[in-house]
């Protein structure tokens, strides 16, 4: 009985060492806001125009597959537990698409394939900064363009920030949740310069700033 203890001592010891230092879970958040927090849209009547919304650029150090969140002494602090649930640019698009095709009514191409000569609005987007704050405001800075395909109208470029409240300091859902709401706020913006068919843009919200916008008055046929 004694040898075979003395043989399994190190194994248990090592299992408990492993248990110890193992990593706890990781959890894994979206940019997408739960459907029932854009219920309000769901009268909109169906657009005579899709939407394409090109890939997503964001800012490199946000651009991780783990939430990088910035502190008072102005480093950033990778949170390894706390993860994206798909890469930052795929989830920025998806959540763009969610709320332009609910503000506007208007399906993405991804989605359906138009047909031959369907107007098309084209939007890309470039992400200065996308920042978790901890203890807020987090900050969304982008520059955008809309570009009608297949549609007399004017492409517009806007730069946009958006600041939203993050209430908990060391919360990291409620850091989330601000940017779903900042990332929804700015695609209102951007649904605002579709609606006016390439002419103005209007902040999306209080807590939008539309920082400038130039206008391309060379009609687009395709």
């Amino acid at each position: 009985m004694k040898s075979t203890l003395a043989r399994c001592a190190p194994l248990l010891i090592a299992t408990v060492l492993a248990g110890c230092g193992a990593s706890p879970p990781a959890r894994y958040y979206t940019l997408q806001p739960p459907g029932a927090a854009q219920a309000s849209q769901a009268g909109v009547a169906a657009a005579p125009f899709m939407i394409e919304i090109l890939p997503v650029n964001v800012p490199a150090q946000a651009d991780q597959p783990q939430l990088m969140v910035r502190t008072g002494d102005g480093t950033v602090a990778p949170l390894y537990s706390e993860r994206w649930s798909a890469p930052l640019p795929d989830e920025f698009r998806a959540a763009l698409s969610d709320t332009l095709t609910r503000e506007l009514g208007a399906p993405d191409v991804q989605v359906i394939k138009p047909a031959s000569g369907t107007p098309v609005w084209r939007v890309q987007v470039d992400v200065q900064r996308f920042d978790l704050v901890a203890g807020g405001p987090s900050l969304l800075d982008a520059t955008w363009r809309v570009r009608p395909v297949n549609l007399a109208a004017p492409a517009l470029v806007c730069r946009t920030r958006v600041d939203v409240p993050a209430g908990g300091e060391r919360d990291t859902a409620a850091l989330v949740q601000a940017q779903q709401r900042g990332t929804a706020l700015l695609a209102r913006t951007i649904a605002s310069a579709i609606r006016s068919q390439g002419q103005s843009a209007e902040a999306g919200g209080p807590e939008v700033q539309v920082l400038g916008c130039s206008r391309n008055d060379a009609k687009t046929a395709g």
